[in-house]
């Protein structure tokens, strides 16, 4: 769906809800989505929140309703543990070779989460509709063996783990922070902006000059992902050192 398409979606699953006095779910959304209802003028009015199952979550749904015309709200985001049935032999698998694994198993991706890998285990957020095929679908991620089962949510592994970053940049120009995270030139960095390869808060950026703010989360497709913290403090020869914290 476009993003046009997506918008009128969630607006629609707003004004049912009022209507109804039942809450309303989407299926999870990305990044770019959220900011464009957030940004929406018309869904200001509207009562909702936006849910991914855990702290931090990065693709979330639209839970459309209020406590008050609406009693408590149950969305429904399911968490499926994935581990290997032998450890020992199992291969080191990617965030890429999960997705692959569930979307072969013929489930649409706006069904699906975040994706959490540690180490040779994996957490996967879904809506509840997918839980019981990937529970009883899902046994094997490339050539690893694997067994998936319902989780609690509140697990350890599933919250953010962070490295902190400091940089010394000349300004908060995003070409200057990306190309001081990734420890590459400017110049290196232009090719990634003119491939596309450069996001803020999920949505590609390819203006060189735009001034990232606290709380902003950079990627850099390929390379990693962090939030930027802002500014510590500037030089006497007027940089700037500003801190991060790279996902890991």
């Amino acid at each position: 769906m476009t993003n046009d398409v997506t918008l009128r979606h969630l607006l629609d699953l707003c004004r049912r809800s009022e209507k109804t006095g039942i809450w309303q779910y989407s299926a999870f959304l990305s990044p770019a989505e959220q900011e464009d209802l957030l940004r929406c003028p018309e869904a200001a009015g509207c009562d909702y929140f936006l849910t991914g199952g855990y702290e931090n979550a990065e693709r979330k749904i639209l839970a459309a309703g209020s406590e008050v015309e609406c009693g408590p709200p149950d969305p429904p985001v399911r968490v499926i543990a994935v581990a290997p049935k032998n450890e020992k032999y199992a291969e080191e698998l990617t965030h890429r070779d999960f997705l692959g694994a569930i979307l072969g198993l013929g489930i649409e991706r706006p069904l699906i989460g975040d994706i959490l890998v540690r180490e040779k285990r994996a957490w996967f957020f879904c809506l509840a509709p997918a839980a019981d095929m990937l529970v009883s679908g899902l046994t094997q991620v490339r050539r690893t063996t694997v067994t998936a089962e319902l989780s609690a949510p509140d697990v350890p592994e599933l919250q953010p783990r962070y490295a902190p970053t400091r940089l010394n940049v000349a300004s908060e120009r995003l070409d200057a922070v990306a190309a001081a995270f990734l420890n590459i030139s400017r110049g290196q960095a232009d090719k990634l902006f003119a491939a596309e390869k450069v996001f803020v808060n999920g949505r590609t950026v390819t203006d060189r000059s735009f001034r990232l703010k606290e709380g902003d989360v950079l990627s850099v497709r390929g390379f990693g992902k962090a939030v930027y913290d802002g500014i510590e403090h500037e030089t006497r020869k007027n940089r700037l050192w500003v801190n991060l914290r790279k996902y890991i």
